[in-house]
């Protein structure tokens, strides 16, 4: 979302892997100007939901540490298959 956006964000979670970069069918990023709204929809529809972090400035954060710049990002997003392709 980051990369895509431009907009940086700063994740608030434990450090395990899996929770940050897992893709389980049953987990989903969203991203809202009222997040106690969607919060609220989400309890009175019976869904377990959480705030993660804050959108805004121009580096992806991890608990305010481990900065990665949104323009590092969106340069690694646009080479990677590129350079997969090109690997023997």
């Amino acid at each position: 979302m980051v990369a895509a956006s431009g907009i940086g964000a700063d994740i608030k979670g434990p450090e395990d892997a899996g929770w940050l970069f897992g893709e389980d069918q049953a987990r989903y990023v969203i991203a809202t100007d009222d997040a106690d709204a969607v919060l609220a929809a989400a309890r009175a529809a019976g869904v377990t939901a959480s705030a993660i972090g804050t959108s805004g400035g121009s580096a992806l954060t991890r608990n305010g540490t481990s900065a990665i710049s949104v323009d590092d990002l969106q340069a690694a997003r646009e080479r990677w298959l590129p350079a997969y392709m090109a690997s023997d």
